[in-house]
């Protein structure tokens, strides 16, 4: 996790010195922000944006379509999993399907998905902190894990993740940034 924070810092400290220095600071779509990487990677900026921009999907479309519909099967007491079969999970599946298509719907209505990309994020971040409330008074509680409760370290990190996330998000809020 740590290594992959790094590498995402490293992307938009990159990202944000290139688009900077050559005045791109209005980036609303995919093809803007390929022709805005041509100072750097030259004629082949279109190819590396794609190449990225693929990969970065195939990566992401499964997790994002599975998360919720994890969360969602969960919840409604039903079985989940890429590793149960279709007749065995039958609403996660569904979920999934229903994620992936309209996340392609709403691409094929031109919805700007940067703009749909930060929504999702702020999204996420904002329901982050009331879901670590419950991981970390789950997870601290003998009544419930028995031996496996938390430990200190864990207990202490947990609350302190669970404080700037809430924090995060109520300053989001009081400043109007959102």
């Amino acid at each position: 996790m740590a290594f992959s924070n790094v590498v995402m810092f490293s992307i938009i400290a990159v990202s944000a010195a290139t688009l900077h220095a050559h005045h791109e600071t209005n980036i609303q779509s995919a093809a803007q922000a390929a022709k805005a990487l041509r100072p750097l990677a030259g004629s082949f900026a279109s190819e590396l944006f794609a190449f990225g921009f693929i990969g970065s999907g195939l990566l992401a479309i499964p997790v994002l379509a599975a998360s919720g519909s994890i969360g969602l099967s969960d919840l409604l007491g039903k079985q989940w999993g890429f590793s149960k079969s279709l007749g065995r999970a039958p609403l996660f599946y569904s979920l999934v399907a229903f994620g992936t298509l309209g996340g392609t719907a709403l691409s094929l209505l031109h919805v700007n998905p940067i703009t749909l990309l930060v929504f999702v994020a702020v999204v996420n971040g904002v329901t982050a902190a009331p879901f670590l409330f419950v991981v970390m008074r789950v997870s601290s509680s003998r009544e419930l894990m028995g031996d496996f409760v938390n430990g200190k370290l864990a207990r202490t990190l947990g609350w302190i993740t669970f404080a700037l996330m809430a924090s995060a998000a109520i300053a989001l809020f009081a400043t109007g940034a959102f």
